[in-house]
């Protein structure tokens, strides 16, 4: 191989910090310290507003904690599913999503929500504050309690959280904590109006409100929050771009409020809530798909120059390794194929070519037998689909 397309590899490596292992534990570390007691503090508040009703209302709990339990799990699934390239420890992302779920939730949010609330009715009347406050208090308080989180995950793992993509991903992951606790509050709250008297009623209804309302919600806006904070701190792997920072951040935050407030714009019309509530869902997802197509040349770039000597050995073809750059060329390298079979193992090459990726970034570019082996498997791959194309062309011949 090329040393000039080794050290770039190693170099990519080195910028994105592909392979490295999160360690938790760091006494020495400042911010790890205020990370315990943040989430201790939203730990201990979180108790206390449910100890309460663990006696008569034990059943609706068990029944949020579980409905939580699987609605996260479904989000997990998919967060890590689209997680491409190399994808982020474990141990980072539940760091994240704990910090969402207690420090973000309980000691930072409520709170601030509550104060703003109150300063509200005493500056406007309490009327404008019933149909602006959550509109005016919950996209400041909660986007800002949330995106500490990233800023908390930079100094805790400074070479982990390297560019715009990590971002998104972690910010959903923190978003994801957040969602969940607040969904587990709201089906708590649904649980005992009227005294508790048709608890499950109670709970099936808000546990259906938040499953419809979690489609544009937390994962969501922090994913796009904690992108903008990327951008505009900047990275070793991300230059600083500040217009974008400063879009991304905004977005949520608009995006969140519009939601919180679509009785209040609209005015009670049922009609007009309807084209403001999709108006919103069409404005996030599109500020979500800008803010990939913002961070995927980057990624691309970073993966190219991994693969790059995989192309001159003979492992992969230039075709392959682009086609992992990005799900629009991987679509069209599959499209080009003659056969379903073919456009099914053309998938599969991609996937080996990235876990091939993953396995380099684990052995910072050296042949160790993880490497060895899914350089074996992108062979038996391709010479599946050489046999299964002279298979077809035989069978049409007869």
């Amino acid at each position: 191989m090329s040393a000039d397309l080794l050290e770039t590899r190693s170099q990519a490596l080195e910028a994105t910090a592909w392979g490295e292992k999160f360690r938790f534990i760091q006494p020495r570390n400042i911010v790890f310290w205020i990370y315990l007691w943040m989430c201790g503090v939203g730990v201990v508040k979180a108790w206390q507003m449910f100890a309460p009703y663990s006696g008569y209302f034990g059943q609706a709990l068990l029944v949020a904690g579980v409905v939580s339990v699987i609605s996260a799990a479904v989000w997990t699934w998919w967060f890590r599913h689209i997680d491409r390239y190399e994808r982020q420890p474990v141990g980072l992302v539940l760091t994240g999503f704990v910090w969402g779920a207690s420090a973000a939730t309980f000691t930072i949010a409520i709170s601030g929500n509550s104060a703003l609330g109150s300063l509200y009715s005493k500056l406007f009347g309490q009327v404008w504050a019933e149909d602006w406050h959550a509109g005016l208090s919950a996209p400041f308080v909660e986007e800002t309690a949330k995106g500490i989180g990233i800023v908390v995950l930079l100094a805790l793992a400074p070479r982990l959280v390297r560019t715009a993509t990590d971002g998104l991903l972690l910010g959903a992951f923190i978003g994801l904590g957040f969602q969940t606790s607040e969904d587990f509050l709201y089906s708590v709250v649904g649980a005992t109006q009227g005294f508790g008297a048709h608890q499950t009623d109670g709970l099936i209804g808000s546990i259906a409100l938040r499953a419809y309302s979690d489609i544009v919600s937390h994962p969501l806006f922090t994913a796009l929050f904690c992108a903008g904070v990327i951008y505009l701190i900047g990275t070793p792997a991300q230059p600083r771009r500040i217009r974008r920072g400063l879009a991304l951040i905004v977005a949520p935050i608009l995006i969140h409020g519009v939601w919180d407030s679509m009785l209040a714009l609209a005015g009670g019309n049922s009609s007009i809530v309807l084209v403001v509530m999709v108006g919103d869902i069409i404005f996030a997802l599109t500020a979500l798909w800008i803010a990939f197509v913002w961070a995927h040349p980057r990624e691309s770039h970073f993966v190219r120059d991994v693969l790059a000597p995989e192309i001159e050995s003979g492992v992969l073809t230039d075709d392959e390794v682009t086609a992992a750059g990005g799900w629009r060329q991987q679509r069209a390298y599959v499209r080009a194929a003659q056969t379903r079979p073919e456009r099914r193992q053309r998938r599969h090459i991609v996937r080996a070519a990235l876990d091939l990726c993953g396995d380099l970034a684990v052995s910072k570019g050296l042949d160790s037998p993880e490497v060895v082996e899914a350089r074996n498997e992108i062979t038996r791959l391709r010479h599946g689909i050489a046999a299964g194309s002279q298979s077809s062309v035989g069978t049409s011949s007869a």
